[in-house]
């Protein structure tokens, strides 16, 4: 297992930063701009991190990487700016041997190297929209901001972002090398969120274009797109993630639309319009064997924001999801932005239970408590499960979004909360990492990221998921704020290790060609 630089000799320990300026000074009350969301304008590395209190575990070893939303330029509206619009930036704590060292640095997407060419920004927004700009001339007609998700395939660290292609960087040094097409098997874009088979090791994917969705599955030995299937919702919903049962791949097509053509008009490109789906929200199946897909109606106006897991039944699918009641600006005022918490109010978890029978999907929901980015031990992944976790959004604050991490027990129907230490709160989406030669679901850790509004600082708490007690295992002091973004992963040691040595052999093998 190679040996991560997270400690002496000497030479290693060091801190290097480049920057501008940490936090700019942009003038505006815009929540997405300001707090544990403010941008932080820095490239910075860190050798052995202080640990605040507790202790890392010898047996957790590999990376965490984490995306933020950081805008690089001063946007182009400040007032109308949303922060699905940030540019993506990469964090990664490595840890390994009860030691960890930090780094993060830009996504330099074409777009971006347009950008900082110019020295501003040049490209609108598309959420709320803003004044027209025309496209940029001798840079590319529309932005990659890479900054919705981050992980490891093919034995690249892959950053996702719905509007374009998946972005390759280097596991360790965070170099950006360019588009990622999956050797060929892509060429417009795919989501951010995708789903590693748990028996094959194959990710299983999607690209929504349209009314016109794409399931796609790409080898874990190859990288190659293998299997694929399109089928039409009918109206461009906006489709941000899917789940998939042991057979089938399960969609909700819901009143949130994504319009292309109004964001060319400089409008608001995320819409709820509950014209499009006249008859309520619809699950897509997919059998990802015969590729039919059926439908089941729920006959709600609702939207998915994340699913926590899905398993089959003698009777059809048990589907988990944080549903919300509205997502997106309203369709009949949509030049209007509404607020953040009416824009994308409090989510909760629910319960679909889709019959084959019927075509219909009966609800219930799972727990009281409000909540966003649910996770669950990924190796349980297409079947049933007893635990679940996400973070908390019980208070409706003009500063923060979240405010606590949650462990939900599918089998008592208890959700234990647990609060941020002397006042960390805006804790990231958590991540579930195995605990080393563990079977148990819930022998793990929780990995999460939480803002300190004393220090205008991150932090990394690790929570033990079995004991789940509020006063984590170890909390590690990071040197930047590292931006409120979406999502994050987990790499193992022997993954990790491996990327970066492919990536070695490459340099090599370029350096003798």
């Amino acid at each position: 297992m190679r040996d991560l630089p997270v400690g002496p000799p000497t030479a290693l320990v060091r801190t290097t930063t480049k920057q501008t300026s940490a936090s700019p000074a942009w003038d505006t009350r815009n929540k997405f701009l300001n707090g544990p969301f403010a941008p932080w304008h820095g490239e910075s590395s860190e050798y052995d991190l202080e640990v605040i209190s507790g202790k890392l575990p010898e047996d957790l070893a590999g990376a965490l990487f984490r995306i933020s939303s950081n805008p690089r330029f001063q946007p182009l509206d400040l007032e109308r700016y949303h922060w699905w619009e940030g540019d993506g930036a990469v964090a990664g704590v490595y840890i390994r041997d009860g030691r960890a060292k930090f780094a993060m640095k830009w996504v330099e997407t074409d777009s971006m190297k347009f950008e900082v060419e110019q020295g501003e920004a040049v490209y609108s927004g598309f959420v709320n929209g803003s004044d027209p700009h025309p496209p940029p001339v001798g840079g590319p007609p529309a932005k990659n901001v890479a900054n919705t998700n981050v992980g490891i395939f093919d034995d690249h660290l892959l950053v996702y972002f719905e509007g374009g292609l998946p972005t390759s960087m280097h596991p360790e040094t965070l170099e950006t090398y360019g588009p990622y097409d999956f050797h060929g098997g892509i060429d417009i874009l795919c989501t951010a969120h995708f789903k590693i088979d748990p028996a094959s090791g194959d990710m299983l994917f999607f690209a929504a274009v349209g009314p016109h969705l794409t399931w796609y599955r790409a080898d874990v030995k190859t990288g190659k797109v293998v299997d694929s299937h399109t089928l039409d919702m009918g109206c461009p919903a906006m489709v941000h993630d899917y789940i998939v049962s042991e057979n089938y791949a399960i969609f909700l097509v819901s009143p949130t639309q994504f319009r292309l053509d109004l964001i060319m008009q400089g409008k608001a490109g995320v819409l709820w319009d509950e014209a499009a789906v006249p008859d309520g929200s619809r699950f897509a199946v997919l059998d990802r064997r015969t590729k039919e897909v059926t439908w089941y109606d729920t006959g709600l106006m609702i939207a998915p924001t994340h699913f926590f897991n899905a398993f089959e039944t003698p009777q059809g699918i048990v589907v988990d999801v944080h549903i919300i009641n509205r997502l997106g600006n309203p369709a009949d005022d949509p030049d209007n932005p509404v607020s953040s918490h009416t824009w994308f109010p409090p989510a909760m978890a629910w319960r679909f239970e889709l019959d084959q029978a019927t075509k219909k999907a009966t609800n219930t929901m799972l727990s009281g408590v409000a909540g966003e980015f649910p996770k669950i031990n990924d190796d349980w992944l297409g079947r049933e499960n007893r635990w679940g976790y996400f973070a908390t959004t019980r208070d409706l604050s003009p500063v923060t979004m979240t405010d606590g991490l949650a462990r939900h027990d599918h089998l008592t129907g208890q959700t234990i909360i647990v609060e941020g230490p002397d006042g960390l709160t805006n804790p990231s989406e958590p991540v579930f990492v195995q605990r080393r030669g563990a079977t148990a679901e819930n022998d793990g850790y929780l990995l999460s990221l939480w803002w300190n509004p004393a220090t205008g600082l991150s932090e990394l708490l690790v929570h033990h998921a079995e004991a789940w007690d509020a006063t984590p295992v170890a909390r590690v002091k990071l040197p930047v704020r590292v931006p409120f973004g979406f999502h994050g992963t987990w790499a193992d040691a022997d993954v990790l290790d491996k990327s970066i040595a492919a990536h070695e052999n490459r340099n090599e093998q370029g350096a003798t060609s």
